[in-house]
């Protein structure tokens, strides 16, 4: 197994909070000249979200899956659909199932996404802890960094801007008819 002192050790410290210091093609760039050919094409991968053979990413995904099972069951019984149809049938985890009830039982829709990017920080934690530089802590750092990218798209300004403007004109559709 590969490892990666000088890539991981170069690049900036990421933090859920912060914005990141290192754009997605930056980080690309930079393990293209480090890495194998085959683990360049992991984090690609990771990236995009492809299926893959790697056990860390498989693993990974086997989590959000479960998330998103537990999520969809979750939204259907506070929808009031038929349970059943959207039930759960993979495997579970009290963690998840807990953190994913919390995230929709909190009114602000903003906060619920976040504790469930945050839940899957953690579980990276986790995968990651015996992992410094090798493969694995590269494509832990590609997927966080992903994460944060996201979260960063998130703003209330912008959310509450859309909410008026749309909220705008469906009053003027309403006067209009």
């Amino acid at each position: 197994m590969a490892s990666y002192y000088y890539l991981v050790a170069s690049l900036p410290m990421l933090r859920y909070d912060a914005k990141p210091s290192i754009t997605v093609e930056q980080f690309l760039d930079a393990c293209k000249t480090s890495l194998s050919d085959g683990d360049y094409r992991l984090v690609v991968s990771a990236l995009s979200g492809d299926k893959t053979s790697n056990n860390f990413l498989r693993t990974y995904q086997h989590f959000c899956t479960m998330v998103q099972s537990a999520l969809s069951e979750e939204r259907a019984r506070k929808l009031q659909l038929p349970v059943e149809k959207y039930r759960n049938n993979g495997d579970k985890s009290y963690a998840v199932t807990d953190a994913v009830h919390l995230a929709v039982a909190n009114e602000n829709v903003l906060d619920a996404e976040m504790s469930l990017i945050v839940l899957k920080w953690k579980y990276l934690d986790e995968l990651t802890a015996q992992h410094t530089f090798d493969i694995e802590a590269v494509l832990s750092y590609a997927l966080k960094l992903t994460m944060i990218v996201r979260k960063n798209l998130f703003s209330q300004e912008a959310g509450n801007n859309e909410f008026r403007r749309l909220f705008s004109n469906l009053q003027y559709d309403i006067k209009s008819i």
